[in-house]
């Protein structure tokens, strides 16, 4: 039987670690010759999730309480690297690469010099690296990022931007990456819209790169220059670091009947499912999963040029792309949708259309078929 490691920097109900716990589903419903074990950095809200999924799982952050280690291990690595003590990190990862893994999957960035350190002690093991960042996200969560180059055997680009970047600020050769976007995971059952206010939807972890800020002013510039407008705006997503921040300034912005920060929801689905429009405000994000979701709703996308892959796919229809942070263009376009709803359903069958490729079936097979070739060679 084949053994594949995945590991994630985490276990939050994001997009990385959302994909990668489907993914493993996927694999072991179509593959009962592989043993699936799950590396996590830090734990999370979805940890017993991947525990339903995965052979074994890993918390790094709790290293020391999961693990017990026998003197004679410990004597036996104090051998091997000839050291007089043996910390946590080396009995951690020497304790995995007993399970002699053939492929490490590092899941983002920042799983990649953990992969790489599994890897050097699981000799033979290929290390698959699925890259879901743009480059100011690697250069803050792993400036080093060019020391591990070497030691990637695969790299999976979750979209054309994410490709570029890894060949022309890191000469990566491009055979050595595969384009497979992300996808998306939705029932479309009890999705009928019930809120007959027309609203502006936006989703994600606030964060300066989320453009939390950002929606705000869009909120602000429709405010004060289409007063009448009956518009609401509607962010889902963890608030939990910036919510004071935010509640300050929708209040100075006098925006607190107008605009709702409604926090991480189990079912994020209830809330996608009365946007009119959805916003992606984003200064970088590589494919994201709730674009694919509110797509497949039928949901018009406006999104920033250069800021992320899913303008690859809103170029094609089912939305608007435009400059980059460049608000009054970006609330302009909400206006166009408000004043022209036959042209709002146009775009959102289009986007449906477009986005609807990005499903578990048609996207699963692609990474399963990278994975099977790392196994082969």
């Amino acid at each position: 039987m084949k053994k594949i490691l995945f590991i994630s920097h985490e276990a939050t109900r994001t997009g990385a670690p959302l994909i990668l716990l489907n993914l493993i589903k996927w694999l072991g419903n179509n593959d009962r010759n592989i043993q699936f074990d799950v590396l996590l950095l830090n734990g999370g809200n979805i940890s017993d999730d991947f525990k339903k999924v995965c052979h074994n799982v890993y918390i790094y952050s709790n290293a020391e309480k999961t693990l017990r280690f026998s003197e004679i291990f410990k004597e036996k690595l104090k051998s091997k690297f000839r050291i007089k003590k043996v910390n946590k990190d080396v009995l951690f990862f020497n304790e995995i690469a007993l399970k002699n893994y053939d492929i490490i999957y590092a899941n983002s960035i920042a799983s990649i010099p953990f992969g790489v350190r599994i890897k050097h002690y699981c000799k033979g093991a290929k290390l698959i690296a699925h890259i879901h960042e743009l480059p100011t996200i690697i250069k803050l969560h792993l400036p080093q990022f060019g020391n591990y180059i070497k030691d990637v055997d695969q790299y999976i680009a979750v979209s054309q931007l994410v490709a570029d970047n890894l060949v022309d600020n890191y000469t990566i050769d491009r055979n050595l990456i595969d384009i497979i976007y992300e996808f998306g995971v939705i029932n479309e059952q009890n999705v009928e819209k019930d809120n007959k206010v027309f609203t502006v939807g936006a989703a994600g972890t606030t964060h300066w790169r989320k453009g939390d800020d950002i929606f705000i002013q869009i909120a602000s510039y429709i405010n004060k220059n289409y007063p009448n407008a009956k518009i609401e705006f509607v962010w889902v997503g963890s608030t939990l670091h910036n919510r004071l921040i935010i509640e300050s300034d929708l209040e100075k912005l006098g925006l607190m009947d107008k605009v709702r920060f409604v926090g991480e929801q189990g079912d994020p689905i209830q809330f996608y499912k009365n946007f009119d429009v959805f916003l992606l405000t984003s200064r970088e994000d590589p494919f994201p999963l709730v674009c694919i979701e509110t797509a497949t709703l039928g949901i018009p996308i406006i999104c920033f040029e250069k800021a992320s892959g899913t303008t690859e796919v809103i170029n094609k229809g089912g939305g608007f792309v435009v400059p980059y942070l460049d608000i009054q263009e970006m609330s302009e376009k909400v206006m166009l949708y408000y004043d022209n709803s036959k042209k709002r359903d146009e775009d959102g069958r289009k986007a449906k259309e477009l986005f609807n490729q990005f499903s578990i079936d048609k996207i699963a097979p692609l990474l399963y078929e990278t994975i099977r070739k790392q196994l082969n060679n």
